[in-house]
């Protein structure tokens, strides 16, 4: 008899790996994640998967991205006024942050080398064992820009 293998997915794994208990929420969240460049805020990863998943709870989605941020799976954007945003990419890179509508984007990936070289000057220039950094740019989106109202240095 032939012992049956079944394919176990990367976000599967990655739970597995950081000893975290699988379930379908958790499943779902990390394939959001790992699926989206938008940087979704709590709300936005509750308001996404609410139709697939009726009982989930916003406590639970809030729980959630706390435990896979705190496993090393996701990195907690921090925004302006106690607002968070999450990330799958958890590498050092910098985010453009609009000030008008929040959207958040990635820069363009030139100023990863500076930011590595940072992170490392940054660790060899204090007894600290620094492991991670926040870079955020603030202005205005493209399509922010545009619009009459959008006025600078807010």
């Amino acid at each position: 008899m032939q012992k049956r293998q079944f394919a176990v997915s990367e976000e599967e794994q990655a739970l597995r790996l950081a000893g975290l208990r699988v379930t379908p929420q958790r499943l779902a969240i990390m394939r959001y994640m790992k699926g989206t460049k938008s940087h979704p805020s709590p709300e936005m990863v509750y308001d996404h998967l609410k139709p697939e998943f009726p009982g989930l709870s916003p406590n639970t989605v809030y729980q959630t991205l706390h435990s896979l941020e705190e496993a090393g799976l996701l990195r907690r954007i921090s925004m302006e006024d106690n607002v968070y945003r999450y990330d799958a990419n958890v590498e050092p890179h910098a985010h453009l942050v609009c000030r008008r509508c929040g959207r958040v984007d990635d820069t363009n990936g030139y100023l990863e080398p500076l930011l590595h070289e940072l992170l490392a000057k940054g660790s060899a220039s204090t007894s600290w064992d620094i492991i991670a950094m926040d870079c955020c740019f603030y202005g205005y989106c493209d399509d922010c820009r545009e619009r009459p109202d959008a006025l600078r240095g807010e």
